[in-house]
């Protein structure tokens, strides 16, 4: 085995307060776009994803997936594909964007389709790229602690070789709230 260095964040924690935000909010049909199967971050979001779900009592049969990878032309084509297919008047209130680029992209795609985010359709990401407080409204995210990953990799590799095998370390994340997800009524 070669040492290794490993910081990350929580993927599966950020993923399951995103939804649990949602789900907190009365929304209970959530589309997943942007999860990528065979990658871990795609997986781990998933996992949290499908937790959130189960923990608040939802079906996961209630939960409409669209796994195509993440980005901006991902997210925009995701969406086009399940408004198409519900002829503009999906049966879900809420989408969560694997991350704030097919984010951003999924609002162009619901305005081109005629609704309003958040008053006909709760949007939010991940990562808390730039993206998500420059657009209107603002997306509500997971933060990830870019800067920290950083500075702790760097203090790390400068403190020492890491022991045998893997050394790992996972940070947290948390959400930024901003005017992308309304409450609906149950």
């Amino acid at each position: 085995d070669v040492p290794a260095l490993v910081v990350e964040y929580d993927n599966e924690a950020g993923a399951h307060a995103v939804t649990s935000h949602l789900l907190g909010a009365g929304h209970r049909r959530i589309a997943l776009l942007g999860y990528e199967p065979g990658n871990t971050t795609g997986e781990d979001r998933l996992a949290g994803f499908l937790r959130a779900l189960d923990d608040h009592g939802v079906p996961r049969g209630d939960a409409v997936l669209h796994g195509t990878g993440f980005g901006q032309n991902h997210g925009y084509e995701a969406m086009r594909d399940l408004l198409r297919k519900a002829d503009g008047r999906p049966d879900f209130t809420a989408v969560f964007a694997g991350d704030d680029r097919a984010a951003a992209a999924a609002v162009v795609a619901l305005r081109e389709y005629g609704l309003r985010v958040p008053e006909d359709m709760s949007v939010v990401g991940y990562n808390d790229d730039p993206v998500a407080g420059d657009i209107t409204p603002g997306l509500t995210t997971v933060h990830i602690p870019a800067e920290e990953m950083g500075r702790t990799a760097v203090r790390r590799a400068l403190s020492g070789s890491p022991r045998a095998g893997q050394e790992r370390h996972v940070l947290g994340t948390h959400i930024v709230i901003r005017d992308s997800v309304r409450r609906v009524r149950g």
